[in-house]
């Protein structure tokens, strides 16, 4: 446990915050009082912690499963959002920071060591209480009636909180507070949704066979499956590490061997063949020769994730890491590759100056989605279809049903099959700007009285697809943390909060409804 406090420790915009790691388990119990306790340091934990601290709360921040900031700390360095969305409050106030950072009003892309120390500094001006460990992963609480009582952290300390805000990209919290949520792909008869489950996104690749001259299926690669067009299922979209990658000489890091490197895995590239435009490295960021890499996905071996033990999901990401590096040094250095790509390949490298304390690597992994709350309001396809607006909308957002591929699949001709992944000619992608009623982060008050889960949201699978982005989380950790002052402050469970009041406090705080 760290205490990040004005008083005792200065954070500026290069500095770090030193906290301390998990210490084994306490002979007796510790209690620990706090108002609000978030689990989860996503952006969304970040703000929820600040709101609350702002409204003179004494917060405490549990790390868990997600580094300082989540994923807009960890690589996602090009935004889901520009200057002409309407987009306020403390969120406003991040892009408008990162824009300061570079000379500029506002910024929508920034490299991730920027972000981090900007969220770091929040942390430190609010004096939000972090413990760097997580829950316990068996029994991590217990409960008083339909209240938490208090959580257990892997040292054996409880944290007795008021309220609890559930910002983890998995909603782990969510889920061991015995909540009903969904995962997975709904059904189109679900909730209705005509883009809803298996098969309705369907890419072919005639191209690329998908067969080794043996017979086999190349690695990533299933035999089609009999689920009907439209049928739920467990799959989950693609997930990866967002690289920061430089072609400047002086901070790049060559690509290296990973352990346990296997070229067989890379198969199916070179079934699919090389253009001639050669390694695109990704987005850039004006004025700064780093790019964020969104790619080098294995679609289909992450959907053991959102329900998986630590054990399972350490081997998903380590798998991940493992992947992805060895697909760059593949590209990098097999003579089966053609030499044009090679050499744009290594024209690049990891960039040394980011997560210097991870080997250059992002300490997260991209969950695009995991878990879904099935609270007060269950936010619909018919719904952002329409730009639903509801009297306790907390934040406005617009963004397409944006489904990285799901899965590779083998088509009737041995072609490749991208399953999963929306396009611009997918029926009914586009959504319009639509509110996220307060409702939507609460569970029925029977199931629990005290607890606000603003990441693994009241959404459907395909409403996800377009919540799903760094931005919507930052606006709704915000209102989380708003919401959860009013509880404690009014005396209240979570659900019987002035959600009206909620809204006009965000508004006073510049959010923009």
């Amino acid at each position: 446990m760290t205490t990040i406090s004005r008083r005792k420790l200065l954070v500026s915009a290069g500095s770090t915050v030193v906290m301390l790691g998990a210490g084994a388990p306490t002979a007796h119990a510790i209690n620990l009082r706090f108002q609000v306790v978030v689990y989860g340091a996503t952006s969304a934990g970040v703000f929820a912690a600040y709101a609350a601290a702002r409204e003179g709360m004494k917060v405490a921040l549990v790390i868990g499963p997600n580094p300082i900031g989540g994923m807009t700390a960890n690589g996602l360095s090009r935004a889901d959002a520009n200057e002409k969305q309407p987009i306020g409050g403390m969120t406003g106030a991040f892009f408008k920071a990162m824009g300061a950072a570079y000379g500029q009003p506002s910024a929508f892309r920034f490299e991730p060591h920027v972000a981090e120390a900007h969220f770091r500094a929040l942390l430190a001006d609010a004096e939000i209480t972090v413990f760097q460990q997580d829950t316990l992963e068996r029994n991590p609480l217990t409960r008083d009636g339909n209240r938490i009582k208090y959580i257990v952290l892997e040292d054996g300390t409880r944290l007795v909180g008021e309220v609890y805000i559930d910002c983890s990209y998995e909603g782990d919290l969510m889920a061991a507070s015995g909540v009903n949520y969904d995962h997975g792909r709904d059904g189109q008869s679900k909730y209705g949704e005509p883009t809803a489950g298996f098969g309705v996104a369907q890419k072919v690749v005639t191209k690329a066979k998908v067969r080794t001259a043996s017979g086999a299926l190349v690695p990533l690669v299933k035999p089609f499956p009999s689920t009907a067009i439209g049928a739920g299922d467990a799959a989950v979209m693609n997930y990866n590490y967002r690289l920061s990658l430089t072609d400047d000489p002086t901070d790049r890091r060559p690509f290296e061997r990973p352990a346990g490197y296997n070229s067989n895995w890379y198969l199916l590239d070179i079934a699919k063949g090389f253009t001639p435009d050669g390694f695109h490295a990704g987005g850039e960021l004006p004025g700064i020769d780093k790019v964020d890499r969104n790619a080098d996905t294995a679609p289909g071996q992450n959907w053991a994730y959102p329900l998986g033990n630590r054990a399972r999901r350490k081997a998903i990401t380590d798998f991940h890491r493992r992947y992805q590096a060895g697909r760059l040094y593949f590209f990098a250095n097999d003579p089966r590759v053609p030499q044009f790509f090679r050499d744009s390949t290594n024209a690049w490298g990891l960039s040394r100056s980011e997560f210097t304390d991870n080997d250059n690597w992002p300490r997260q992994l991209y969950v695009r989605e995991g878990r879904r709350l099935k609270g007060l309001y269950k936010l619909k396809q018919t719904d952002t279809n329409e730009g639903a607006r509801f009297d306790d909308g907390v934040l406005i957002w617009g963004y397409d049903y944006d489904s990285h591929p799901v899965q590779y699949l083998e088509g009737p001709n041995g072609e490749l099959v991208i399953e999963g992944s929306n396009s611009g000619d997918t029926p009914g992608m586009g959504a319009k700007r639509y509110h996220l009623p307060l409702r939507a982060m609460l569970p029925a008050e029977s199931q629990c009285a005290n607890l606000i889960v603003p990441v693994c949201a009241s959404v459907t699978r395909v409403v996800n697809c377009s919540y799903r982005m760094e931005p919507a989380y930052m606006m709704a950790g915000e209102a989380a943390g708003l919401c959860a002052a009013h509880a404690v402050i009014g005396k209240l469970s979570v659900q019987r909060v002035d959600r009206i009041g909620v809204v006009t406090a965000l508004k006073g705080y510049g959010a923009i409804l």
